[in-house]
């Protein structure tokens, strides 16, 4: 059995840990875990949004927090000097799909400059060991045949302002990693690639669990824009563990652990349409119509080969996608009867990581 949970919960108790972007979904989440592994966490990231799960769980109760940009290199730099982190985790980024087609300027500047600005920060900190770039899926170049895509197939997706930018990041990212951080042999960088990411708590409109879930409060049919669509329905509790696990690997054994790592559950890709029947085992009453496709191309399959995860890392999804979507549905029904946010992510955290 791999011991990723019970290794991460030991080894980052105390551990100086930088976050950006943890007023964002996943940051929000990784905010809560690193509080319950007794971190020492400063999170660098733009105000949350007023409805979002960082709003709800109280979120600067749990993180020193620093609101600042990315492209603030002065601010970024203080941050970074001030604080001396050993461990880095880069979740910032401009990452709606469609928002970035609308803005592709800001999608650029976050993205790319913003990370640029993050890895010069960072090569002038001597206390910095560990660096985990979080990247998507969506860099891969699409593949013909669309066979689950390995860390070894090539980046540079150009399809979109979001997919081209985020492949720009990695590919400053590896630049800085061969020029400046690699040279050094103390610092470990790597770069993650993880798919469709569910849990409770999440906000943005334009992503399916809000809008099934939202659907359900209005009593309306949820507007489905790709039903055929194949995607890694993955819980936020597997991913960020898998980061966390990178993160840790980096920093006792630098050389070794410095690649890309895909991050995904064990179930193969499933269909958006899956993803609502799923949900409606636990709200029958959900209803579902034809929605408007996005302006920004979509790839129809995208799927994740882990192997190499699975080999080399001693981590492993825990929960199937059956069961991310259980999880989801009961982050929902206990918000709806009253229970505080922050009590139901901690119940569900505790879960993942202290029970088998």
């Amino acid at each position: 059995m791999k011991n990723s949970r019970k290794n991460n919960l030991k080894f980052y108790k105390g551990r100086r840990v930088l976050v950006t972007g943890h007023t964002g979904f996943k940051g929000s989440w990784l905010t809560l875990i690193l509080k319950h592994f007794g971190a020492d966490a400063v999170g660098y990231a733009l105000p949350p949004p007023e409805d979002g799960l960082y709003q709800q769980i109280n979120g600067d109760l749990h993180i020193k927090n620093v609101t600042g940009d990315l492209t603030d290199r002065t601010l970024l730099g203080k941050t970074v000097r001030e604080f001396q982190p050993e461990i880095v985790l880069h979740l910032a980024a401009y990452c709606i799909v469609e928002e970035c087609f609308e803005d592709p300027v800001r999608a650029y500047a976050s993205n790319v400059l913003g990370t640029v600005h993050l890895l010069e920060a960072l090569r002038e900190c001597p206390s910095v060991r560990s660096i985990v770039m979080v990247s998507t899926d969506k860099v891969y170049q699409e593949n013909a045949d669309h066979a689950p895509y390995k860390e070894t197939d090539p980046i540079g997706n150009t399809s979109s302002p979001y997919c081209s930018s985020k492949s720009c990041a990695e590919f400053a990212a590896r630049d800085y990693w061969n020029s400046f951080f690699k040279p050094k042999q103390t610092v470990g960088m790597a770069l993650t690639r993880a798919g469709n990411v569910i849990a409770g708590g999440e906000h943005t409109k334009s992503r399916i669990v809000n809008c099934i879930l939202t659907a359900l409060d209005k009593r309306k049919p949820v507007a489905l824009r790709h039903p055929e669509q194949l995607r890694h329905w993955q819980s936020v509790l597997d991913v960020l563990d898998g980061y966390l696990t990178i993160g840790r690997l980096l920093y006792e054994e630098p050389k070794r652990y410095s690649e890309a790592w895909n991050i995904a559950s064990l179930n193969k890709a499933k269909s958006v349409s899956w993803l609502m029947q799923a949900m409606q085992q636990h709200f029958p009453e959900l209803t579902s119509t034809k929605g408007e496709h996005l302006k920004a191309s979509e790839e129809e399959v995208l799927e994740l080969d882990i192997s190499k995860a699975l080999e080399r890392l001693d981590w492993e999804p825990r929960l199937s996608c059956e069961q991310a979507v259980q999880n989801v549905a009961d982050f929902y029904k206990r918000q709806k009867a009253g229970q505080e946010i922050y009590d139901i992510c901690l119940r569900q955290i505790k879960d993942y990581y202290e029970n088998e």
